[in-house]
């Protein structure tokens, strides 16, 4: 995952979880904004079969970044619900570090 960077200094500015850590994703936090429009002036069908954004679902942490003002992502895999529960969507993606928190 890490072989194309060659940190020359300790302690290194990556880590890999092993094991894979179970965790709370705020997917919200994990994408960052995005826009839209109010649910009211949506069809049904949008907002039945659109992915629900406004949710934590549980997800594994699988390594560590950190970025270069001092802050960390993470990556993590997880599943994106429909809002009508029907359908999801996998990800597995880099995101901020608050938006994971361990399972308790």
């Amino acid at each position: 995952m890490f072989e194309d960077w060659r940190a020359e200094f300790e302690p290194l500015p990556y880590r890999i979880v092993d094991p894979p850590t179970p965790v709370l994703v705020h997917i919200a936090s994990a994408f960052g904004a995005i826009g839209g429009r109010p649910a009211n002036t949506l069809p049904l069908r949008v907002r039945a079969e659109g992915l629900a954004l406004d949710v934590q679902v549980m997800g594994t942490l699988s390594a560590w970044a950190r970025v270069n003002t001092g802050s960390w992502i993470c990556r993590v895999s997880f599943s994106i619900p429909t809002s009508n529960g029907r359908g999801h969507l996998d990800v597995d993606q880099w995101c901020p570090a608050a938006a994971v928190r361990p399972c308790t």
